[in-house]
């Protein structure tokens, strides 16, 4: 009797111990301006009490260009991407822009030094996307040209090579003056990239190679255009789960969706995550959730703070349930935002157990 009371008592004061308030168990702190990125594990969390597995400053890099397989023919894209530091430089407050990506109308490798650059500044800016890390500026629009186009090259299926189109891009932040021509000549045999670079007037020219056997486990590889320096900057893809970053998301705006550069969480692309709205922390299990996964890598994003001219609001009515590569599903809710010379997140996370599926 004793123990069936004990048993009783038990699944009656565990869960409202915890159910009070989900309290804040950890934080991630971005520093200065958000300049750091986070890379985050959740079984980590677990087991230590803290979930960061490494962290990278995020204003020394302009490409960070995929070392994963392109996993012909299954997902072709994975491995062929090119993504671009759209935030870097930006600085609203200051009056100055982020760096930029445009494709030159008109203009070939075949005419590589006489490239026209007239009327660059009205050009569209080429975006990665936010939903998935495998569509980037320079592959922008595919699949729409076919699936084995990927706007910078096309898949030759005689020599296994992704083969240039001849587009020239322009690689470009007007406020630091700064223009660098690219062309991406080849990945040949999914293993290696071959990629040049100048100034517009064909000075510092540079043919890059980029080995991806030299990056196992890792889903880019960073390059500063102007330092010239490749940066291994992330940890084992298998290792973390979230990213703390800066990127550029898409906003609705005025009935359309425009580009906003924001500071959010993206996933890996192995992390699930299911966002249930309209419930506090303590009132949604597992058990009681409505909340379907949502395939996007920005699916916790940055909607859940606001600011309000003087702080930062954070909703409590946005609980993620979050699937890791591990089969584990956690629970978390964002607790607080500091921005300025903090940029920290405070956040209560859980084990799936704890989130009371009975």
């Amino acid at each position: 009797m004793k123990k069936i009371f004990l048993l009783a008592l038990l699944s009656i004061s565990l869960p409202s111990i915890y159910a009070q308030n989900c309290p804040a168990n950890d934080s991630v702190s971005m520093g200065s301006g958000s300049g750091t990125d986070v890379f985050y594990s959740l079984k980590k969390a677990k087991t230590t009490g803290n979930g960061v597995v490494s962290s990278s400053v995020n204003n020394n890099w302009h490409l960070a260009i995929s070392v994963q397989s392109s996993n012909f023919p299954n997902n072709p894209a994975n491995g062929v991407a090119i993504r671009v530091n759209s935030v870097l430089g930006e600085n609203p407050q200051a009056g100055t822009t982020g760096t930029k990506l445009v494709k030159l109308n008109g203009a070939n490798v075949g005419n590589w030094r006489n490239a026209d650059t007239t009327g660059l500044g009205s050009l569209p800016e080429l975006l990665d996307s936010d939903s998935t890390w495998n569509l980037s500026a320079f592959t922008s629009g595919y699949p729409k040209a076919g699936p084995f186009n990927f706007i910078w090259g096309t898949y030759n299926q005689n020599n296994k090579n992704i083969e240039s189109n001849g587009n020239v891009y322009v690689l470009y932040n007007k406020s630091a003056n700064w223009y660098k021509k690219i062309n991406v000549k080849e990945l040949s045999w999914d293993t290696t990239w071959h990629i040049i670079i100048s100034n517009i007037d064909n000075t510092d020219s540079v043919y890059l190679k980029v080995s991806k056997k030299n990056y196992p486990k890792r889903m880019f590889v960073y390059y500063n255009v102007l330092t010239k320096q490749l940066l291994d900057r992330e940890p084992d893809s298998d290792q973390w789960d979230l990213l703390w970053t800066k990127y550029k998301a898409m906003i609705e705006f005025n009935g359309s969706k425009v580009p906003y550069s924001v500071t959010g969480v993206l996933g890996n692309s192995a992390t699930k995550v299911a966002k249930n709205l309209g419930k506090k922390c303590n009132e949604v299990w597992l058990a009681n959730k409505t909340a379907k996964v949502n395939p996007s890598i920005s699916a916790i994003g940055s909607d859940w703070k606001t600011f309000t001219g003087t702080a930062f609001a954070v909703t409590d009515t946005f609980v993620y349930f979050i699937s890791t590569r591990d089969t584990q599903t956690y629970k978390v809710t964002m607790k607080s935002y500091a921005g300025g010379s903090k940029g920290k997140t405070t956040f209560s996370e859980s084990d799936s157990y704890y989130a009371f599926a009975y």
